[in-house]
């Protein structure tokens, strides 16, 4: 079965460390505001390990955000985004095969799919309230409201993205490379 991915307890381990290198990324840059590895580590595990290890790895990061965090409406941003983004680099493992051509690509789709996220967060903050009693829905004046949560917060979107951009143009191919060899190695 050399190649297979078959074995669920290595698979189980490579998604719990996946997820715990998600969570602590996160939290060990937290100081800068708006710069993080997630969409790196999310992008190489969805290219190297699948869907597979990556979906549940996202969820463990999601849960493990609630944990810390508490419930708001960052979490459904953050359901939407981060699967996306595990279900788009799976498919881009499908059809980029050279290695430059991948670096190049998870560079180009990772800064779109962060800049994506300043859309999606900016359109669930307008739309969405919480408070103790759950989440509302308020579509009054949209188009207004989301320009100005969207200006608002135009500073911390634009640090984001061209962050992501250099991480993952500087990183991603060698963590792809690294983890290419691993799964070759335990599978």
């Amino acid at each position: 079965m050399k190649g297979k991915f078959s074995n669920a307890a290595l698979r189980l381990c490579v998604t719990a460390l996946f997820a715990a290198v998600m969570v602590g990324g996160k939290e060990a840059l937290a100081a800068l505001p708006n710069v993080e590895v997630v969409t790196l580590v999310t992008a190489v595990c969805a290219f190297c390990w699948g869907a597979a290890v990556c979906l549940p790895a996202v969820a463990a990061f999601i849960l493990a955000e609630i944990a810390v965090w508490g419930v708001n409406t960052w979490v459904i941003s953050y359901l939407l985004h981060w699967n996306v983004v595990a279900a788009v680099f799976c498919l881009l493992s499908k059809f980029v095969k050279k290695p430059l051509s991948q670096a190049v690509a998870a560079t180009v789709v990772g800064t779109v799919l962060t800049a994506l996220f300043s859309v999606v967060t900016s359109a669930v903050d307008t739309l969405i309230g919480y408070t103790g009693n759950g989440f509302f829905w308020d579509g009054s004046d949209f188009a207004s409201r989301f320009a100005v949560m969207y200006a608002a917060g135009s500073a911390f979107f634009l640090t984001h993205v061209i962050s992501n951009a250099v991480i993952l143009a500087v990183a991603f191919l060698p963590l792809k490379t690294l983890n290419e060899k691993i799964k070759l190695r335990l599978c």
